[in-house]
């Protein structure tokens, strides 16, 4: 699916049942919603992991961003990992909170302090 406006493209929507695409009319705006939620993140450089619930960013060989809806909010944290070992060694929460417009203002303070740190290298 694609968001135009205020509009869903889906390709090749013609072949789908028309009880699918009823069921998207019935849900256009959460859906436009995640869509919106995915191109924001896209444009802050995070990779989308799960469509509107889970988004990842690796700053290193050794450190990742993850931004994550959980339960009724939204939480961001780092995680470092030695290389080729499972468990984190370090992981610093970023923010939490009920929207998802204010943990992302987050994140990108977060990565814009990343940037201007390695910048003083």
């Amino acid at each position: 699916m694609l968001q135009e406006g205020n509009h869903i493209l889906i390709k090749k929507g013609k072949y789908l049942p028309s009880s699918i695409t009823a069921s998207i009319g019935d849900h256009k705006r959460e859906i436009l919603a995640i869509l919106e939620r995915d191109n924001q993140a896209k444009r802050a450089g995070l990779m989308i992991a799960i469509s509107g619930e889970l988004y990842t960013l690796t700053l290193n060989n050794v450190s990742s961003v993850y931004f994550e809806h959980i339960e009724n909010g939204w939480e961001a944290w780092r995680e470092t990992h030695y290389p080729h070992q499972y468990k984190a060694i370090s992981s610093k929460i970023i923010a939490k909170g009920n929207t998802f417009e204010f943990v992302f203002q987050k994140v990108r303070q977060y990565l814009d302090y990343i940037i201007k740190k390695r910048e003083k290298r």
